[in-house]
């Protein structure tokens, strides 16, 4: 490879200045082969990183061919270029990439579980371990990743001879570092060491701080879910936010929130129970007004629940010989409906309605439900001469 790799001697480099050796026109743009970068081509679970080169914008770096391209939309002027990373993002990848280090660290050094799977998202970090975990062990992993950050352990990225690599202890995700020529060694003083090809930070406590925040049995492993530095204050200011909103409305204290919710849950249950009870009373009030009779019955009810509409329009099936239908809505919003019958087959009866009341409806031949966009008018009418 004709590129020196800065990233990978020096993880803090923002910015440099390098020589364009060859410039390539592809169909993703111009792409840049410079003598040195401090461009981290995308791999290993991370992306690439991006900003400019010779003040014109760097969308993409990949390695292909053994060559790191740099995608570019336009061509820089000269052959000797300043070179700028887009810092914030590449200092947010460096956190949570670290971390990802001190938390599979601690892990494997508590539990042998090896790391197996790792991406880096625009919103979370996610990362796969070999075994299952409890939330205790995973909670004790977090805590104990922590402690690299409080301790503020240096950081250091190299390549050990093939002689020194044999009696170093070190994890590694890929069987495939086996067969490699030189392989790269990040080190967290006291707490980790990994193979790994990605830049990093020079001290653990620039992480800032680890959290994670979901997990879930993945594999016959477990897949994590976690945030570092920058990302988890961003985090922690949403669910503060978050808190303080719902400790207004339920006027209760922020860590007394759970606690008022259950209360209110409490409420809407009875609250509900409560309204089940009326609205049994309502429906067994509108059947003792209605008659047995042969002639279909068709009601109109201006606001109606689904459940209310099904409970009357079940036991009226036995007042009439023909349907009874329960409609609830207007002619400007359209109409809900159910229609039972005891004898009529009604299966059949929805693709009619279909076509002649521009609804959607379906069911069986004892019910169909569904909406309706006709007037109250146009439904009677249509009924009527269905079934009178």
């Amino acid at each position: 490879m004709r590129t020196e790799k800065i990233y990978e001697k020096d993880g803090m480099c923002m910015s440099f200045h390098a020589n364009i050796l060859e410039t390539v026109e592809t169909k993703q743009g111009y792409a840049l082969i410079l003598d040195r970068t401090a461009f981290f081509p995308e791999g290993g679970g991370q992306t690439a990183d991006t900003g400019v080169i010779g003040g014109v914008r760097v969308l993409d770096v990949q390695i292909r061919d053994g060559e790191i391209l740099h995608y570019t939309e336009t061509l820089p002027e000269g052959t000797a270029v300043a070179c700028a990373l887009d810092a914030e993002a590449r200092f947010r990848k460096m956190q949570n990439h670290l971390g990802e280090h001190l938390l599979c660290g601690a892990i494997h050094r508590a539990h042998g579980y090896e790391n197996v799977g790792f991406h880096l998202g625009a919103d979370y970090m996610t990362f796969d371990v070999s075994g299952p975990m409890t939330p205790e062990e995973i909670y004790a992993a977090e805590v104990e990743a922590n402690r690299a950050i409080a301790a503020d352990a240096p950081v250091r990225c190299y390549v050990p001879t093939k002689e020194a690599l044999q009696t170093l202890d070190y994890r590694a995700k890929s069987e495939k570092l086996e067969a490699a020529e030189e392989i790269r060694i990040v080190e967290v003083e006291g707490f980790d060491r990994c193979a790994c090809c990605a830049p990093h930070l020079d001290r653990a406590g620039k992480v800032g701080l680890i959290k994670i925040v979901d997990a879930m049995h993945y594999k016959g492993g477990m897949r994590f879910w976690a945030l570092c530095g920058f990302d988890a204050l961003r985090d922690y200011d949403t669910r503060l936010r978050e808190i303080r909103a719902l400790s207004a409305l339920f006027s209760a204290k922020p860590h007394e929130v759970v606690s008022a919710a259950n209360v209110k849950m409490d409420e809407i249950s009875q609250l509900k129970a409560s309204i089940g009870n009326m609205r049994r009373e309502i429906v067994r009030l509108k059947l003792a007004l209605i008659p047995p009779q042969k002639e279909s019955v068709i009601l109109f009810e201006e606001d109606m629940d689904a459940l209310s509409m099904r409970e009357l329009a079940t036991a009226g099936a036995e007042k009439t010989e023909g349907v009874f239908a329960v409609f609830s809505g207007s002619d400007e919003t359209g109409y809900r409906f159910t229609v039972t019958a005891k004898s009529a087959p009604l299966r059949a009866l929805a693709a009619e309605i279909r076509k002649a009341l521009g609804g959607k409806c379906g069911g069986s031949d004892l019910m169909i439900t569904g909406q309706v966009s006709c007037t109250e008018r146009e439904a009677r009418t249509f009924l009527a001469a269905k079934f009178n």
